[in-house]
């Protein structure tokens, strides 16, 4: 079963393998393993939803298994994944911003109370 997508949490993987492939160069050889690991995770999350996020993530993993020495691009691949969730809190605000147009203060808190459950 395939998870629900998390862009946060697939930030947070790459930012962790960027730390662990740092220490590996330092001499901690194994640590290389734990950061393709962590990139592989970081594209388990978005698996579901972002297909094409996701396969340009493996074309630069898979590149860095093939050569321990490749440039991975963290910072793009930073910006790629943070975009999307950027576009996702954007398309969920219009959403709301429908469905609470119109409504009274009444209705309002009780929106309010239900999402907070």
């Amino acid at each position: 079963m395939i998870r629900e997508s998390c862009v946060l949490c697939a930030v947070k993987h790459i930012a962790q393998a960027r730390v662990l492939l740092l220490e590996s160069k330092k001499g901690y050889e194994e640590f290389y393993h734990f950061a393709t690991g962590h990139l592989a995770e970081a594209e388990d999350e978005l698996l579901q939803d972002h297909r094409t996020i996701v396969d340009k993530l493996r074309e630069w993993r898979k590149a860095l298994e093939e050569d321990k020495e490749y440039e991975y691009p963290f910072r793009e691949s930073v910006l790629l994944v943070a975009h999307q969730g950027q576009q996702e809190v954007l398309e969920r605000v219009q959403q709301m911003e429908k469905e609470l147009d119109g409504k009274s203060l009444d209705e309002l808190r009780a929106y309010w109370a239900d999402i907070q459950r």
